[in-house]
This record gives structure tokens, C-alpha cells and sequence, in this order.
């Protein structure tokens, strides 16, 4: 799977990012253009409009359908790449839902096919489009709102920061709002995101944004957030920092970047280091009580680190990663649970003891859910998963059965 999300930006914005997309399809092939999202009065201009936009990636052609019939009853196999344009989101996704193309595309995208969604058209593949809801107007009177959720189970937005202030503002207070109930990233028109088999990078050098929690994070290639982390004087400093900087994601043996998913971990992932981590503002539970120890280390504050894991052989590599890591800290005579990566338990959580701490953490599993818990002295640079393992059983100190 080839998909490009791009913020809607023209061709001069997203000039890499038609680069790349010329890089990757087969030459041989036309493109097949979805102007869907427009008023089909304005169908004429959309055809003049891609041909110059698309002027240098190299096909023999580029076929446009006008009506979501047409589009059902194309191959889309016979394209070197699918390119859906913007326009209303809603009037989109509904005219690819009962027009029967909205199954096809998914089955294209999940055969290795190529598409390029821009703004409305990249909406449509986030988990749902109700993130438009000042940008669009649902007037074709959509009700079943959900996307492809071809994102990793983020919602998008587009043209994010590129239009008034009171409108960004506006956008602003209903995406921190709506981030309690799903994960949202909001995209300027310059950026592109393109996602490759689990993994994605951002095309483009303006910030971008993801909403979680009620929070909300920049992301940019130039951001220090190494100094802003050396000026944290406590926990609930981290705790906002980690809020504003750090989602759930991870780079793989060649520095990829995945988010929110674990496809293929057992085999390329690998721990990230306290600068790279910044770098790249992802962290799996692994990585973020690596940072989180960091911190506490430089604070004077006792830690004590645990994983609770199941065991892991070659025989469990087709299921399930079971492992949590999680970190205590000590202030004031009183222990802590300092919990990031875990979004329904994110907090920091007094204790009375470090047992009473652990029993509470380590419970709701179920009876043949058998994992260890190991308290372990760090977290080691650039380990595999398996080796993480080999590392914490070698500190082995009791089961625990739940």
C-alpha cells in the first residue's frame, strides 16, 4: 500500500511530494483522477487543472471519471495511481459509498495500489471525516461518517494554519475537543504525509499537528525539544511535556517511522535513544519510561523500572506483543506511577508502597494471560525486540499470574 495525505496545498507546495509519487507508479500506465468532492459543473476546469498539476509525473495519460458509476466500473488496476481531489468531504465519501467504489479503492490500496487523496481526498482515508466539520458542509446529508481508517485510526484535517486565524482558532478548540474520543492529525496545505506498509514520512517542512487526548502537538523537523526537556523541574512538568511531545509510535532497524501500530515489530524494531526519541517525538511504553527515567535521573528522584511481558519464543511471533514497561518514582517518601504511553491510564498515581503500586498496575489480565514482571536497572540503546527480552529475563524476580 502507497498512500499519499496530502494537506491540499497546489503544486507548488507539494512539489516533492509529486516527485515522489512519480518515483514510485509505473510509467506505463495512465492516471486515473476523482474530481468527486467538486459540483460536476465544475468537472471541466478539474480535468485542466490536474493536467497542469500533474505536468511532470510521467504517464501516457490521465483518464477522469465524472460520475461515481463510472468510477465503479473502472479497473483500477489498469492505473498506475489513483488521484482524488478535494473539494466537500462529505458529498465525496458519500458518492464513493453508494456508487459501490468506496470497497474497490480498499481492495486496490490492500493489492499494493497507489493513491494520492488531497485535502478532501485525504480526509476521507483518516478514520472519519467529522474532523471538516468547519471547513465543509455536510448539504448531501451523510450520516455514515467513518473513513477508510487507512491511517493507523488517526482522523484527518487539511489546510490546518493556512487560512484566517479566527478559523485555525476555531479549528483549534473543536480538534482538542473531538482528540478525547480519536487521534487526529491536522496537516498544512505544504505537507504531505505518505505512508508505505506501516511505515510514513512527512514530505514537507511546515509544522504539523496531532491531537490526542485533549492535547495538542507540533511537529517539525527543526524543534528543540531537548533544551524544553532539560528545563522540566518535576513530574507534572514531564507529564505536560510528554502531552505537547511525544505520541505512541517507533523507528525501525533503518529509521523508518511507524505510529500507533505494531505492524512487524517483533522483527524491526528497534529502541530508540533519548535523542532520537526527541527527534522524532515517538515512543512505545519502552521508549517513554526510557525518557521518563531520564528525566527522574536528572531530578535526584529515586525510580525503580519494570516490564511485564510474556515470555517470547519463535512460536509467539504470530501473535499478539504482550508486554508493558511501566516506572515508579520516589518523592517525598511517597512512590509514583508515571504513566504516558497507556493513554486510559495516563497520569501520575500515588502509592502507598511499591507493591501496592505494582499489584494495582499488574492487574485485569485474564487467567491464561501469563506474564512475568521483572524489574530491570535501564533500557539499553538500539536493542530488537528479542533482545530487549533476553535482556530483562536475565533480572527475573517472580511471576505473576492474573
Amino acid at each position: 500500500m502507497c498512500l499519499f495525505l496530502c494537506g491540499g496545498g497546489s503544486s507548488f507546495q507539494t512539489t516533492e511530494a509529486y516527485q515522489k509519487l512519480n518515483e514510485i507508479i509505473d510509467h506505463t500506465k495512465p492516471i486515473l483522477y476523482v474530481p468527486l468532492a467538486m459540483a460536476e459543473d465544475k468537472y471541466d476546469s478539474c480535468y485542466e487543472w490536474i493536467n497542469e498539476e500533474l505536468q511532470n509525473v510521467k504517464v501516457p495519460n490521465i483518464d477522469m471519471v465524472r460520475t461515481k458509476e463510472e468510477l465503479s466500473s473502472k479497473n483500477l488496476f489498469d492505473y498506475s495511481a489513483i488521484f482524488i481531489g478535494g473539494g466537500n468531504t462529505y458529498k465525496l465519501l458519500k458518492d464513493l459509498k453508494t456508487g459501490g467504489a468506496f470497497d474497490k479503492i480498499a481492495q486496490y490500496l490492500e493489492a499494493d495500489g497507489i493513491v494520492f487523496g488531497g485535502s478532501a481526498g485525504a480526509i476521507i482515508f483518516g478514520q472519519s471525516i467529522d474532523t471538516c466539520k468547519y471547513m465543509d458542509k455536510n448539504e448531501v446529508g451523510l450520516t455514515d461518517q467513518q473513513g477508510f481508517d487507512f491511517f493507523h485510526h488517526f482522523s484527518l484535517l487539511c489546510h490546518f494554519t493556512n487560512e484566517s486565524d479566527e478559523k485555525t482558532e476555531k479549528n483549534k478548540a473543536y480538534l482538542l475537543e473531538r482528540s478525547k474520543e480519536e487521534k487526529i492529525i491536522a496537516l498544512p496545505e505544504e505537507d504531505t504525509i505518505y505512508c508505505e506498509n506501516g511505515t510514513y514520512e512527512v514530505i514537507g517542512e511546515r509544522p504539523y499537528y496531532i491531537f490526542e487526548d485533549g492535547n495538542m502537538m507540533v511537529f517539525q523537523s527543526k524543534k528543540d525539544r531537548k533544551k524544553e526537556l532539560l528545563e522540566i523541574q518535576n513530574a507534572n512538568q514531564l507529564m505536560d511535556f510528554m502531552n505537547s511531545n511525544i505520541t505512541y509510535g517507533w523507528l525501525d532497524i533503518k529509521k523508518d517511522k511507524h505510529l500507533n501500530n505494531l505492524k512487524n515489530f517483533r522483527e524491526i524494531y528497534r529502541i530508540s535513544s533519548i535523542d532520537e526519541i526527541l527527534e522524532s517525538g515517538l515512543g512505545t511504553c519502552i521508549e517513554q519510561v526510557k525518557l521518563s527515567q531520564f528525566v527522574f535521573d536528572r531530578l535526584g528522584l529515586e525510580t525503580k523500572l519494570f516490564c511485564h511481558r510474556g515470555y517470547e519464543t519463535t512460536d509467539h511471533f504470530d501473535k499478539e506483543v504482550r508486554m508493558h514497561c511501566f516506572v515508579l518514582f520516589k518523592q517525598n517518601d511517597v512512590w509514583y506511577h508515571f504513566e504516558h504511553s497507556n493513554q486510559p491510564k495516563r497520569g501520575i498515581h500515588p502509592y502507598g508502597s511499591v507493591e501496592s503500586a505494582i499489584d494495582d498496575i499488574t492487574s485485569g489480565f485474564n487467567e491464561n494471560d501469563i506474564r512475568e514482571l521483572t524489574e530491570i536497572p535501564d533500557i539499553p540503546d538500539g536493542l530488537s525486540f528479542k533482545e530487549f527480552n533476553c535482556y530483562v529475563n536475565q533480572f527475573d524476580t517472580q511471576k505473576i499470574r492474573r
